[in-house]
């Protein structure tokens, strides 16, 4: 009997048992993750947002128009968005353009230099209620827009400064006015003072004022960054005023934004005697402006010195946005990977020396943040215990991560030590680092794809100790990678290639890599290779089969449901896939959980994927005929019988104490799976008596009275109003 109460491995490795597919430890493994499917497409979607830049709807998105290529729309920071919200200083005129501008629902901007446009072209989309913001590229990129209903309701897009802007025609803007009002979208295009506009955009442009003076602007931002009152004192302080008035003379208006931040992080602690001086050198504040205006995150690394910190900051890049004990545990990694027996660093790094030692108390993580340009923020993180509260540590500009991800990758000849440490990190047995770790590596080959591909890909597909790991860290790198159109046919040749070799660890990945980056474009040739697969004998292929059927489920649970229950039902028919098709299933009905918000309840209320989508089709449709063969042919098949069995298990041990679910539960099972056959229903009748048995860990005397009083009845039973099952 398996006790569903006992913690398992979080991994499928490999057990004592042969590699043939078939019970044993690694399909007791591979069925024992509950929700680490949809706990890993989420904490995907979290990796891309703060390594990816993409910090709105997670993903960018690729809208296929005509011709070879589709139309990139990059997601604008949340923190370039939540500054323009609260430190915003209207520009003179500000009211007269903003209510001229949306006649229609597109706006052209122009302005002299410096004047803040690009703020008030998001100040512009808040005020239609935008929710996700996009930047386009080019005018080329705007004219070959042809739908958007990928971007969902409320978009707003901005197209700031385009290089080929003079092709810009009235013709244009005038024939986007419907697919923008279908899509609920709205549309600004900046322009500088300069530029040329062609025919016709005359009557959709609005002309920003640069302001007199700054100082209005530096107010409104050391306000959102320290509180007013203590903005009042940094700026009372005995020369502010004339530095601010030196720095930012003829100024743009980003310099007072970048003063405001200078200014907030040189200012001493808030004492709360506003008679006491602040601890500010003006000194310093000039060298740091001086230094930092127009000044990328690659000048900023650069500057850095220190190797200390220099391991820091990537490792923030890399792991920001997670728990900062695992940034710091990284970082110290990292700077091992540096070590030599004298403290000095490797012949890879030209100069620059590690201690052998460093003082756990030489700086507070205060200071350090500071430096690091950081934040500390307390949050609630999901991971393998639920959502829990944590202190993540990330950037404060988003831009930062992929951009010193890419510089350091570039211009540091670390290339060895940079890929050893993410192989550490990704061998972790934390989900989490795996999968920022792994888009990282995939940023990385979208700079070095022939490199990574050949010098790395294959070399960990065939990992001994942690080749699972490694695996599952590819199809994260190549998610990345194939979301560049230039990278496309390059990532499924790879794969494809993995496919027809032969080679099981090989297929394996190439399992994987179908199910996370490939199936989301083209579906059913991902599903179809997912399937042949199926006849790899090979206990670790199927596994890396069901994981790759459990992302393309998760991806978009409603249009891939009836294609993946289809497939696996095929597979489940054919004799030579039919043990995979088994475990497979099950690997889908442990793996996937939906999420519901419950009323009056601040804790989600967890449901089982696979079941939900069973409930909620019409009696004697697909997914529910579907469904009932499926579980019957694990539970009637017999190899993977205890697997079954736990797997139900977990489900009961939801419904005990959620009447509704226990609703479902007793219904699909009586309806469903014990109608198919007598054999079934004594088989189901074994399993839910075992469950208040002497030797199970955790008894569920609820779900066995009423689903084995159902199945002995062969009807639920229960009323029919919600809840019937209490």
């Amino acid at each position: 009997m398996s006790d569903t109460g006992t913690q398992q491995p979080a991994g499928p490795a490999g057990g004592a048992e042969g590699n043939n597919v078939g019970a044993g430890a690694s399909a007791q493994k591979a069925t024992a993750r509950t929700g680490q499917g949809s706990l890993r497409a989420g904490l995907l979607r979290e990796a891309w947002t703060h390594i990816g830049r993409d910090w709105i709807q997670g993903n960018k998105i690729v809208v296929q128009a005509p011709g070879e290529r589709g139309v990139v729309l990059r997601a604008i920071s949340a923190s370039t968005v939540e500054t323009v919200r609260y430190a915003f200083n209207k520009p003179p005129r500000w009211d007269d353009v903003h209510d001229n501008a949306w006649q229609r629902r597109s706006v052209v901007l122009r302005g002299a230099d410096g004047a803040g446009k690009t703020a008030a072209a998001l100040r512009l989309l808040m005020a239609k209620n935008v929710q996700a913001w996009y930047r386009l590229d080019s005018v080329d990129d705007l004219a070959r827009l042809t739908e958007l209903k990928e971007l969902g309701s409320g978009s707003g897009l901005l197209l700031d400064r385009p290089p080929d802007v003079s092709e810009l025609r009235g013709q244009l803007l005038e024939g986007l006015e419907e697919l923008l009002r279908l899509a609920d979208a709205y549309l600004v295009l900046v322009a500088g003072p300069e530029d040329e506009l062609g025919p016709g955009v005359g009557e959709y442009v609005q002309r920003i004022v640069r302001p007199d003076g700054l100082t209005d602007v530096l107010r409104v931002h050391l306000d959102h960054r320290l509180g007013g009152a203590e903005a009042e004192r940094v700026l009372a302080d005995a020369g502010v005023a004339a530095l601010a008035e030196e720095l930012l003379y003829d100024a743009p208006c980003r310099d007072a934004a970048r003063l405001a931040e200078v200014l907030a992080h040189e200012h001493g602690p808030e004492s709360g005697d506003p008679q006491q001086a602040l601890d500010l050198d003006l000194d310093r504040v000039r060298t740091r402006m001086d230094q930092t205006v127009g000044e990328g995150p690659e000048e900023w690394f650069e500057g850095l010195g220190d190797t200390v910190l220099r391991t820091q900051a990537v490792a923030l890049a890399v792991l920001g946005g997670l728990p900062q004990e695992e940034v710091a545990l990284a970082s110290t990694t990292l700077l091992a990977c540096f070590r030599s027996e004298r403290g000095v660093l490797t012949p890879s790094v030209e100069e620059g020396s590690v201690p052998l030692r460093q003082d756990p108390f030489a700086q507070p993580r205060r200071l350090f943040a500071e430096k690091l340009r950081a934040r500390t923020v307390r949050s609630v993180t999901q991971g393998d215990y639920g959502w829990l509260p944590c202190t993540i540590a990330e950037y404060r500009d988003a831009e930062y991560p992929a951009r010193i991800i890419r510089h350091v990758w570039s211009e540091y000849r670390i290339q060895q030590e940079l890929v050893g440490w993410l192989a550490e990190l990704i061998d972790s047995s934390s989900l989490p680092v795996r999968s920022f770790a792994g888009t990282s590596l995939g940023l990385i080959a979208t700079e070095s794809f022939e490199f990574i591909a050949t010098r790395v890909f294959d070399h960990w597909a065939r990992h001994e100790g942690c080749g699972w790991q490694r695996r599952e860290a590819i199809a994260y790198a190549l998610k990345v990678c194939a979301r560049d159109p230039a990278l496309w046919a390059g990532v499924h040749n790879l794969v494809n290639g993995w496919y027809l070799s032969g080679i099981w660890e090989l297929q394996a990945a190439a399992a994987r890599a179908y199910g996370l980056c490939l199936g989301g474009v083209d579906l059913g040739t991902a599903v179809a290779a997912l399937t042949r697969l199926g006849t790899v004998d090979h206990i670790q292929v199927a596994i890396a089969i069901g994981d790759g059927f459990v992302d393309l489920l998760a991806q978009d649970v409603a249009a891939h449901a009836p294609v993946v229950m289809r497939a696996v039902a095929e597979m489940v028919h054919e004799p030579e896939s039919r043990a995979c098709g088994h475990l497979v299933f099950l690997i889908l009905a442990d793996g996937l959980v939906t999420e519901e918000t419950v009323a009056g309840s601040t804790q989600p209320r967890s449901r089982p994927t696979l079941l939900n989508l069973a409930v909620r089709d019409q009696r004697g449709g697909s997914l529910r005929r579907l469904f009932g063969y499926l579980w019957a042919e694990v539970i009637g098949g017999e190899l993977f019988g205890d697997e079954a069995d736990v797997v139900l298990q977990r489900w009961a041990a939801q419904a005990e104490t959620d009447p509704l679910l226990l609703d479902d539960l007793v219904t699909t099972m009586v309806e469903d799976v014990a109608a198919r056959s007598p054999r079934v229903r004594l088989l189901l009748q074994r399993h839910v008596t075992s469950w208040t048995g002497r030797d199970c860990f955790r008894p569920l005397p609820r779900s066995a009275a009423v689903l084995g009083s159902a199945l002995r009845s062969g009807q639920p039973g229960f009323a029919a109003q919600p809840g019937g099952a209490r």
